[in-house]
């Protein structure tokens, strides 16, 4: 929350969003892939302020499994691995998808 915080205020974040949506949705995927729900608020605040489209949050909302993820990571890294590959694949699509449709 901060970052967007700070993003707002001393950079231009609104213009850098319009810009390069495409690569927002690749930074939503990445930050996705950390296993806790916090990194995901970033995206929903800047959802609620109206700085980045549905289609981002979507994709950061399939590709982010919160904590949920950590105990399946510990037990079977390979196993968790391959879900969290299957969710950058169906999160990117459908992020992609609907970026494209306008949402």
């Amino acid at each position: 929350l901060v970052v967007v915080d700070i993003g707002l205020k001393h950079w231009n974040l609104e213009s850098f969003a319009q810009t390069h949506m495409v690569w927002i949705i690749f930074i939503a995927a990445l930050v996705g892939i950390i296993p806790e729900s916090g990194p995901h608020l970033i995206f929903v605040v800047m959802f609620s302020q109206g700085i980045i489209p549905f289609s981002v949050l979507l994709t950061s909302a399939i590709i982010q499994d919160g904590h949920g993820m950590l105990p399946l990571l510990s037990y079977a890294p390979k196993d968790a691995a391959l879900i969290k590959m299957i969710n950058i694949v169906i999160g990117l699509s459908c992020g992609l998808i609907l970026y494209l449709m306008g949402f």
